[in-house]
């Protein structure tokens, strides 16, 4: 195909909504194919959140990876488990020219901290608009809800996913909230570390992990990817 393709991987626990500015900025670019290649799993279906194990994770990858053989310039972008789901696909497919990754969580997080702090901005940030509010109140309800098991196959997850970032070679944006939640700084440190390249642009937001839902970042950070993907 003549079209150059973008393929934006969403994280888990959401349906996507926060990445679509970020879809459509890109969409407006006539020389881009922009896709979501579906949900990743274990995002929520409703109320459900089901248990994916490694080997879903590598069904969707490879499946995403038979995908992207159609073009002959493909551009890799994820978003929190799906920027180190993105991580991996580059890592197991040289057709990568270049790679985004946004808040990339490849360490467990300390999920009692991370639902403590939600509840305690929907119930007293004055800063959070209405659809924040909704969606991290919507967040906190189903999580809670979400079997130990679940987490333990995340947590196996992850695991994998580390031992492919010092095989990943293309120029690569990491887009680094540094008021994230779930994602912190030696996250961050290691990931960069371990990457054998020397074209890493390190990015740092002041945001939370759901910048794209901060109207005061939004723009700045989608023109960041916007130039990444376009310099030479």
């Amino acid at each position: 195909m003549n079209k150059e393709l973008v393929v934006i991987i969403n994280g888990a626990g959401t349906n996507g909504m926060e990445l679509k500015a970020l879809y459509k900025k890109l969409a407006e670019n006539e020389k881009y194919f922009v896709y979501f290649p579906g949900f990743l799993p274990g995002v929520f279906t409703g109320d459900y959140f089901p248990k994916s194990t490694t080997k879903d994770f590598k069904r969707f990858i490879d499946e995403t990876i038979e995908m992207m053989k159609q073009f002959e310039t493909v551009y890799l972008i994820g978003y929190s488990l799906g920027a180190s789901t993105a991580a991996v696909i580059s890592a197991k497919f040289n057709g990568i020219k270049k790679l985004v990754l946004i808040s990339p969580i490849v360490k467990n997080p300390n999920y009692s901290k991370f639902l403590r702090w939600l509840s305690y901005s929907v119930a007293y940030d004055k800063n959070l608009t209405r659809v924040q509010k909704i969606f991290f109140s919507e967040f906190v309800k189903r999580f809670i809800k979400v079997p130990k098991i679940h987490v333990f196959h995340l947590q196996m997850y992850l695991l994998y996913i580390r031992k492919y970032l010092k095989q990943i070679t293309v120029p690569t944006l990491i887009i680094e909230t540094i008021n994230d939640e779930l994602v912190k700084k030696k996250s961050i440190d290691m990931i960069v570390r371990n990457i054998k390249n020397d074209h890493i642009d390190r990015y740092p937001v002041d945001s939370s992990h759901f910048l794209f839902f901060d109207k005061a970042v939004r723009s700045e950070v989608i023109e960041k990817i916007e130039s990444f993907l376009e310099e030479e």
